[in-house]
């Protein structure tokens, strides 16, 4: 008797398959703009040439984005497509973006690097 090979019907995801690719996005959305805001405000703040820090801070940016997308390319191009594995390309980006979000929170908004404070007043004489 001749084996036949069988297809799995397709069937479509469970209902709350996509809650987890769907959270990461709208959590990743959401954090973004906050570190983008953070790190513009540090850069804006930072005066003339950018200083040793916020070059720091500039580098690590680019570093990270590339690491994150090229993990996220990794899982996508080696998983079986589905929903579980939008969630698990998501999970790079959004542990980078919570990261930079609680790190660059820490600072507080208005910090300043040392290099721009303001003098302190100077004092008369009299």
């Amino acid at each position: 008797m001749a084996r036949t090979s069988r297809v799995p019907a397709l069937r479509p995801p469970a209902p709350g398959a996509l809650a987890g690719a769907w959270l990461a996005i709208a959590e990743i959305a959401v954090t973004a703009p906050v570190v983008i805001a953070h790190r513009t405000a540090r850069l804006v703040t930072g005066g003339g040439p950018p200083g040793p820090q916020e070059r720091r801070e500039l580098t690590r940016m680019w570093a990270e984005k590339v690491d994150a997308f090229t993990r996220a390319a990794v899982v996508a191009g080696t998983s079986v497509p589905g929903p579980a594995t939008a969630a698990r390309v998501l999970a790079p980006i959004r542990t980078r973006v919570r990261g930079n979000a609680r790190r660059l929170g820490r600072a507080g908004p208005g910090v300043r690097s040392r290099r721009a404070s303001p003098a302190p007043p100077a004092r008369s004489r009299r």
